[in-house]
């Protein structure tokens, strides 16, 4: 998978209809690992696939939405708000016998979830449900955001 430690952003300018020059939001490159935090502090392994989620706590602001994104290598759906700052959202809540923070495991989010190797995300808005693809669970997992708070994950047998 991608070994990459980082998010990177691309600004598109209206007025010129070019890209900017990509710059790194969040980790760094070649420093991989798993450390949540802000800017180059931190740590990620194959940061993959993503969605963005309006967030209504940022109601009026530049920025209304967070980016949740999926970490294949460290089994968890990470969040980025736009003011940089990388938390874990679901998975790792648990570790197994051996102190790997993977596996299948339903329930609260942060607590009790885990996944193995996550890879597919999609957000269906209108029911504030999120899609995980599960790769070595083989199934689609779901979270239900009630108050963005107190959610458990699911699995959905959609296969």
């Amino acid at each position: 998978g991608n070994n990459s430690g980082y998010i990177a952003r691309l600004d598109y300018d209206d007025e010129a209809k070019t890209f900017g020059t990509p710059y790194i939001v969040a980790g760094s490159d070649g420093s991989a690992g798993y450390a949540d935090g802000v800017g180059s502090t931190v740590r990620m392994r194959g940061p993959g696939q993503g969605v963005f989620v309006k967030n209504p706590d940022y109601a009026g602001e530049e920025d209304e939405y967070d980016f949740y994104f999926t970490e294949a290598d460290n089994h968890c759906i990470r969040k980025l708000t736009p003011f940089g700052v990388v938390s874990t959202f679901a998975g790792r809540g648990s570790t197994s016998l051996n102190g790997e923070a993977k596996g299948y495991i339903d329930g609260p989010i942060r607590e009790k979830a885990r996944f193995q190797t996550p890879r597919g995300l999609a957000y269906d808005e209108e029911s504030k449900t999120f899609y995980i693809g599960d790769v070595s669970n083989k199934c689609i997992r779901t979270i239900v955001m009630k108050e963005w708070q107190d959610t458990d994950v699911k699995n959905e047998k959609i296969m």
